[in-house]
């Protein structure tokens, strides 16, 4: 009996361990089910299914250009995906709930070190109880279940075994051996996870300050290592120095950037004051009602007083950084001041200057686990004094994950459906410009085409940037789905309004014309609309302008309609603002070709020939090239 109790109580870390791992997947699994959302549509649906073609696998992964990095990583995880298991968007919410579990013991494990070097009372239990509350925050359904934040999935997988690489790294350190294999698989976890995601530059500066407050140059024999000292500060104040000279010399050209945003530089960092706060708030006392993707409601915080809370934030961020000095005075302060740091430095490249959107849960999915650890040094530290109230500590946190359990639970089965994820997002944002939309176009699917047009001007009237020609051309996809009949001076109205811009929504006239590619509703007039466009853009009094993107989608509606002349002048004034993109030579290929310009199209196989030496065009632009080669 003695040797059996000793066997459970032995095990009883990984037993508790794998229910944990079970639970949090038992939790989430209904998610796989979920729908398509905004850019899983342009970077990952766009990867097909490779089963099929899997010459053209490179041309994805390299072909990503949502960051100046590629996230090539992140778009190799795709790849294989399609490669091994075709296009099943399923599968790839398989793999990120299982991704987020395997990040989620990560932490456990990171957690563990740590406090092993602190010596704390009960380490694992603590560690895993936080990363259990991390795991089965609410905060990240949105996170987990929306498939293109694999990259910030991801990138956290490389940067937690980075941290942990490093603190494995730092523990042998302290007992006076040095690893240079366990240095080395820190730069290249850090490479890799640049490479995901690159914004997770952002753990260098936390192992820098991980070295600085929480292990605070220790060795062997309770000694300083002075060289790790020295140039852990120098990094400190080089680093500090870069960023404010940067801020100095750029904020010009960081505040220009905001020209196509509705709020300014000034503005942004005023506003980040106050969601830096809601962040905060909803990964402790989560507000599930308010929580999913669509945020663009949020208030811009015009100056210290409107909205009012505005000053009140800045307020608690200055009792927040007096607090952090004064911590710094006490070796057990540090800890806590760690924790902080970590979750300022994580949101230092998304949550500041750079013209990003205001509020994205996902970005919280790496800076907050420095909160989670503010937690546990904070237990450390009650417990060091007084060790008795280590148990029912823990006993408490323990409710908490379960408490935050169910809450992540009721997020999960709504997002495992569409519906009920459009009417959480309306419900909880009916300002939201993006809600609207996604509500007209249900009701549109539903075939109530009225009500469609009433929930699509109530978005016009809340966005900040849609032309009315955008909200014009919405209507007109949305009686298309509805399979609705359009009056003809419905499309003879287009582009009355600004006529200088009358569109600026390049996904919206895109959705518009794919609707009409794939004959989703046959009886619209798709020459009256070809006409009209043709009139706005082509005619010879025309004075509007566009981005390249919509001249490319208004060419693609040409082509369908082998209206090759219009195709041609469309293309060209794509190719006018962007001159060497492959697939727009491309097309203009096939256009000259169909119109017989035996000179233009030589031409135009030359240089894209050169290109192909040079080494520009993919696999799939080798083999749409090699057609017009052969004829």
């Amino acid at each position: 009996m003695i040797q059996v109790t000793e066997a459970l109580r032995r095990g009883a870390p990984t037993i508790a361990a794998a229910l944990v791992i079970l639970t949090s997947l038992w939790i989430y699994w209904p998610g796989k089910t979920g729908p398509v959302l905004l850019d899983d549509f342009s970077s990952v649906l766009v990867i097909g299914n490779l089963q099929q073609n899997p010459e053209l696998a490179w041309d994805y992964v390299r072909g990503d250009d949502s960051g100046p990095l590629g996230r090539t990583i992140s778009m190799m995880s795709f790849v294989l995906e399609s490669l091994l298991f075709g296009d099943s968007i399923e599968i790839k919410k398989q793999v990120s709930i299982l991704l987020h579990l395997v990040n989620g013991c990560l932490v456990v494990v990171l957690f563990s070190l740590l406090f092993r070097f602190l010596a704390v009372p009960g380490r694992f239990w603590l560690a895993l109880i936080l990363g259990a509350a991390w795991t089965l925050s609410p905060l990240f359904v949105s996170t987990v279940l929306y498939v293109v934040q694999r990259m910030a999935m991801l990138s956290t997988t490389f940067m937690l075994c980075a941290c942990i690489a490093y603190v494995v790294w730092r523990l042998q350190l302290l007992r006076g051996s040095f690893s240079p294999i366990l240095m080395g698989t820190v730069l290249l976890c850090i490479v890799l996870a640049m490479f995901s995601k690159e914004n997770a530059i952002v753990v260098v500066p936390i192992l820098i300050l991980m070295e600085a407050l929480w292990f605070q140059f220790a060795g062997p024999g309770g000694k300083t290592i002075a060289w790790l000292r020295r140039l852990t500060f120098s990094l400190i104040a080089i680093g500090a120095a870069f960023l404010c000279l940067y801020l100095v010399l750029k904020w010009d050209t960081r505040a220009a950037a905001f020209g196509h945003r509705y709020f300014s530089l000034d503005e942004r960092l005023l506003t980040q004051t106050r969601i830096l706060w809601d962040y905060v708030g909803q990964l402790f006392i989560p507000d599930v009602f308010r929580m999913g993707l669509y945020h663009d409601d949020v208030v811009v915080s015009t100056s210290l007083r409107e909205p009012p809370t505005t000053f009140y934030a800045v307020l608690a961020w200055c009792g927040v950084a007096l607090a952090f000095g004064l911590l710094l005075f006490k070796r057990w302060g540090r800890y806590i001041a760690f924790g902080l740091a970590w979750f300022l430095v994580g949101h230092s490249i998304e949550s500041t200057v750079f013209p990003l959107e205001l509020y994205f849960e996902h970005r919280n999915y790496f800076p907050s686990i420095g909160l989670f650890l503010l937690v546990g040094a904070l237990f450390a530290g009650i417990t060091r004094r007084m060790i008795e109230v280590g148990p029912p500590l823990l006993a408490y946190l323990a409710l908490t994950v379960v408490w935050l359990a169910s809450l992540t639970s009721s997020q999960v089965q709504i997002w495992s459906s569409q519906p009920l994820l459009i009417l959480q997002h309306l419900n909880a944002h009916p300002n939201s410009f993006r809600a609207n939309a996604d509500m007209a176009v249900h009701m549109a699917n539903l075939g109530e085409l009225e009500a469609a047009r009433d929930y699509s001007a109530r978005a016009f009237a809340l966005s900040r940037v849609e032309r009315s020609g955008d909200h014009d051309i919405r209507d007109l996809a949305l009686a298309c789905i509805a399979n609705q009949p359009v009056p003809p001076e419905q499309i003879e109205q287009l582009g009355t309004n600004r006529p200088d811009r009358p569109f600026g929504s390049v996904v919206t006239l895109q959705t518009m014309v794919h609707l009409l590619q794939d004959d989703v509703c046959p009886a619209f007039d798709r020459l009256r609309f070809a006409n009209r466009m043709y009139e706005i853009y082509l005619s010879p009094d025309s004075t509007a302008t566009a981005s390249a993107n919509i001249y490319l989608g208004l060419a693609l509606l040409e082509h369908v309609m082998q209206r090759w002349n219009n195709a041609l002048a469309y293309i060209d004034l794509f190719l006018a603002q962007s001159p060497d993109y492959a697939q727009g030579l491309l097309m203009k290929l096939h256009f000259v070709t169909a119109l017989g310009k035996v000179d233009e199209a030589e031409a135009l196989r030359s240089q894209l020939l050169e290109l192909q030496t040079l080494g520009k065009l993919t696999v799939s632009e080798q083999q749409t090239l090699s057609l017009y080669l052969e004829n």
